[in-house]
């Protein structure tokens, strides 16, 4: 029977770092705590000014259940957090930052709650959407603070949560990684939740910001990261809070036009501690040592896509399959057992979702057998959604499950800009993976460019009997993009100032990218897909620049970029594609 539930997600956190304040969070649950009376008997008549909302709450926390709801807990909020009043328990417990208000917004209250909850200190219960004490948060509520019995709980829950796990293993090698070589290999790549930001494309804009104002370089630093990125970053500090790794600044020497270098660094970098070492030998469980059983949940098997509920559902089961079995499972043999629960899944569907739980933190063996779990998991409740009646896969799911069967030599964490494209927030991280791909992918050079006065990118061919270079405009929209004269003007404006090539007109002086022996240039939009009278504006920019341009879709730039690395396309042909038109392979 189909379950009625809200859907949440657990497992991943991106903003609390505090160990104080996520000790507030689980003391906020145990009666006999100094924190429990502090919220219950001033925090909140102090703070919620709403009376109605005010009595709910000390009312929640009267009950003799001990169990809080999540709007309890969390609240709601406004358009601007900045004014939302405070509504909820955990709010009232954590003071903001710089105690302006005196409590925390809403969205800062679901991340200490998410993180509570991910290290097992409290559980929740589907039926009533509410949370409760567990016993480790028990015993790390009435541990004293800074203490080594406090140390020992929090670094035995962190070994209970996979993806600290992962970032462990990931360092184990003694490697010194950046937030970015680790959240390109954290959860589930390929997906819109999970994305890493290229590391290379984001030294080189370090590189080339203007030393001044200084705040410009401070930003990118401080703003410029994919959601994998700040998940990695996230677990990262907390290890390093417990001795688990340090985090030394990782130095690199960046080229930059002219065959000049810059001197820059990226201070989110960690190594492995021997303390460190040790909590992953136990958490593999050798001949020494009991592995500590980690702790997966079905919210945690996906994030920020369309099918959540499908895609987490069919990778519960994936994963279940492999916990109930004796012997190692091939693809083949986990796909007839899949379709009998109602997922009709291609091979490589399914060894993607088997890497992205290697990646979130689970340890599976591969082997010519087959795959082998070689970790021990706590029970969890795979939500009985009747998969097959009620779980339909929705087409952006259908579409990526297309690509993974057609991309045999694109790697797979690519297919996430088919989501990406279609997300405006993710504007800047689709200039960023656009370019990566036709440099990494296609064969060409350049840069990434974006900002003031710039196009998205600059590429330019090497060694081929004709070079051409392109100037490149990335769009991520959800209905898809229909290139307004705006944006067409846009475009025309930066071919006119690479065919002049005056500081004058543009003292930024972009163009210098290119090398100064190209002459045939053509001009690129990129998005999800395209809709309206674009070839109208196509060619209007080109009458006007005497360049020919095109657009392409995501999906043709991946399927492009098969082809390119199968040896049946080569880049004398892409160019010969640019005719006013959409570029289809």
């Amino acid at each position: 029977m189909k379950e009625k539930r809200v859907i949440r997600t657990f497992g991943w956190v991106q903003n609390p770092g505090k160990f104080e304040n996520l000790k507030r969070t689980v003391q906020v649950f145990d009666k006999d705590s100094k924190v429990y009376k502090e919220v219950k008997d001033h925090k909140i008549p102090n703070l919620v000014k709403d009376k109605g909302v005010r009595d709910t709450l000390v009312k929640a926390m009267n009950r003799s259940d001990n169990l809080y709801t999540y709007k309890e807990l969390v609240g709601t909020g406004t358009s601007i957090r900045a004014n939302a009043p405070c509504d909820a328990i955990i709010q009232a417990t954590i003071l903001d930052q710089g105690n302006k208000k005196g409590y925390i917004d809403n969205w800062s209250a679901d991340g200490f709650v998410r993180w509570a909850h991910a290290l097992g200190f409290i559980e929740y219960e589907h039926s009533k959407d509410a949370f409760y004490l567990t016993d480790t948060g028990k015993a790390y509520s009435i541990s004293s603070d800074n203490s080594s019995k406090e140390k020992a709980i929090l670094i035995e829950a962190l070994s209970s949560y996979p993806p600290a796990i992962r970032i462990l293993t990931l360092l184990e090698k003694g490697d010194h990684l950046t937030k970015f070589e680790l959240g390109k290999q954290l959860g589930f790549n390929g997906e819109s939740g999970f994305t890493s930001l290229p590391q290379d494309l984001f030294l080189d804009s370090l590189a080339t910001a203007p030393s001044s104002p200084s705040n410009i370089k401070s930003s990118i630093r401080s703003d410029w990261e994919g959601s994998a990125d700040k998940y990695a970053r996230m677990i990262a500090g907390w290890l390093s809070k417990m001795g688990l790794v340090t985090q030394p600044r990782k130095d690199f020497v960046v080229p930059t036009v002219g065959g000049h270098t810059r001197n820059e660094y990226i201070s989110h970098s960690y190594k492995i501690t021997k303390e460190g070492l040790d909590v992953i030998r136990r958490a593999k469980g050798g001949s020494k040592h009991i592995r500590v059983p980690k702790r997966v949940y079905w919210e945690m098997l996906a994030t920020n896509i369309t099918d959540r509920v499908y895609v987490r559902t069919r990778r519960a089961y994936t994963l279940d399959l492999l916990m109930k079995s004796n012997s190692p499972l091939t693809t083949v043999q986990l796909q007839t057992k899949l379709r009998g629960l109602g997922f009709d899944e291609l091979e490589e569907t399914i060894q993607n979702d088997i890497n992205g739980l290697i990646n979130t933190g689970i340890f599976i063996e591969m082997t010519r057998s087959g795959f082998q779990l070689k970790d021990t998991i706590q029970p969890f409740i795979i939500p009985q959604l009747g998969v097959t009646k009620f779980l339909v896969k929705g087409a952006m799911e259908i579409k990526k499950s297309e690509l993974r069967h057609k991309l045999r030599h694109v790697p797979h964490e690519y297919i996430e800009l088919i989501e990406i494209a279609q997300d405006s927030k993710q504007n800047r991280l689709l200039e960023f993976k656009v370019v990566e791909f036709f440099k990494k992918i296609y064969g060409y050079r350049g840069k990434h460019l974006g900002g003031s006065r710039k196009p998205d990118g600059a590429l330019f061919t090497d060694g081929l009997v004709l070079n051409h270079g392109i100037i490149l405009d990335t769009k991520a929209y959800k209905d898809g993009y229909r290139l307004p004269i705006s944006q067409a003007d846009e475009m025309q404006r930066y071919v006119d100032e690479n065919n002049k090539r005056s500081q004058v007109i543009n003292p930024n002086e972009w163009w210098e990218i290119y090398p100064t022996s190209i002459t045939d240039f053509k001009f690129l939009f990129v998005s999800g897909f395209f809709q309206g009278d674009y070839r109208k504006q196509l060619e209007r920019v080109s009458h006007l620049t005497k360049c020919q341009g095109a657009v392409m879709s995501v999906e043709q730039l991946l399927l492009g970029g098969e082809k390119i690395k199968e040896g049946s396309l080569t880049l004398e042909e892409v160019g010969k594609k640019f005719k006013n038109d959409e570029i289809v392979f």
